[in-house]
């Protein structure tokens, strides 16, 4: 069967796509790095709960708080990344998700139950046992949404794999023997560990603390976190580069001198991260770890038109301006991020300098 024969036919949007792109990486780049420091936190959260130099119950409390609030802030951040890839890739990801629908469709009873974990967690803190119990469930879930996620991703990226549809129409096609999705999802799942860990650092650092060795500690200690995460993460990336068809690796590899360059700064950027984290140059590491961020996240973008080449173009789009509706959409969305901002503010940076 000819493969371009299974994609639906494009739908006209409402303004150019490089900018609709541009919003669908802004806010996937916000909610990814929340996402991170969820799993992150909670994974460090565990090891210290059950490590005989644990937390605090104060400090446990502090962070447990916020937890929740990094879960609410990064469902919405989701909500506009997945309406502008919709917008430019609908076809693509309609189709896909459809494919594997019945896991798809779970994520949302998924996510109340982990979002209500996150809150059981903070009421039982001092519970040891059910609180780390509900913070597994957080764990679990949120890795559980995020393999669903890269299949669903990588299965977008692929329609020479649709056709597992007519062996398997019940909605659960998950892609077990393509070898790429198991650096891609561990990639997603050491970076976690690297962004809870540097997390964990600036929030000690804004915390007001009577004990500054205690505290110069523990930033330390996220900056270790970190620093060896991003080891593990280097080594990863490269096995998830090897992986990826021949044709589409070459790309990164000189193939394309702007997918090469920005896929050489990103080793360069998280080389210089690492290097700052094991130096303890707090402000340093967030610099270079915002720059590489960056560049990964333009790196997701290139692999998928890479991916998608023999099947679609950008250009291809039909552009029916409705610029008034549009205009209307982005006031109303940049107020929401307005008020998300001042909220964040008001849970962490006030409170931080009390």
């Amino acid at each position: 069967m000819e493969i371009k024969n299974l994609i639906p036919y494009t739908e006209s949007i409402p303004a150019p796509a490089q900018i609709l792109i541009l919003f669908e990486q802004f806010f996937f780049m916000i909610h990814i790095v929340l996402v991170n420091s969820i799993i992150g936190l909670s994974l460090i959260i565990i090891y210290k709960n059950l490590s005989a130099t644990g937390e605090t119950l104060e400090i446990k409390k502090l962070i447990a708080q916020k937890i929740p609030i990094l879960f609410a802030i990064a469902i919405n951040m989701a909500i506009p990344a997945l309406l502008f890839i919709q917008v430019v890739f609908g076809h693509f990801f309609y189709t896909s998700s459809v494919l594997l629908g019945t896991f798809w469709i779970l994520i949302i009873p998924s996510l109340i139950v982990a979002y209500y974990a996150s809150y059981f967690y903070y009421r039982k803190v001092e519970a040891s046992t059910l609180a780390n119990l509900s913070l597994l469930i957080v764990i679990f879930i949120m890795l559980y949404i995020a393999f669903i996620l890269v299949n669903n991703l990588t299965l977008m990226e692929e329609p020479q794999k649709w056709s597992q549809y007519f062996e398997k129409r019940d909605g659960t096609i998950l892609l077990w023997k393509e070898i790429t999705i198991y650096p891609r999802y561990f990639h997603f799942i050491v970076a976690s560990l690297a962004v809870g860990g540097i997390f964990y650092a600036v929030y000690n650092k804004l915390t007001k603390s009577t004990d500054k060795k205690i505290q110069s500690m523990k930033i330390k200690e996220g900056l270790k976190i970190f620093s060896y995460a991003t080891v593990v993460q280097m080594f990863i990336g490269i096995l998830f580069l090897l992986t990826l068809p021949k044709k589409v690796m070459l790309q990164f590899m000189g193939g394309d001198f702007l997918a090469t360059l920005v896929f050489i700064s990103g080793i360069v950027f998280a080389t210089a991260a690492m290097i700052s984290g094991f130096k303890e140059k707090l402000n340093f590491t967030l610099v270079f770890l915002t720059l590489t961020i960056l560049a990964m996240i333009i790196n997701r973008y290139n692999l998928r038109i890479f991916q998608l080449g023999d099947y679609f173009k950008i250009s291809e789009l039909k552009i029916n301006p409705q610029w008034d509706v549009f205009v209307i959409f982005l006031l109303i969305l940049f107020a929401g991020v307005g008020v998300i901002i001042y909220m964040l503010k008001l849970a962490f940076f006030k409170e931080a300098k009390k």
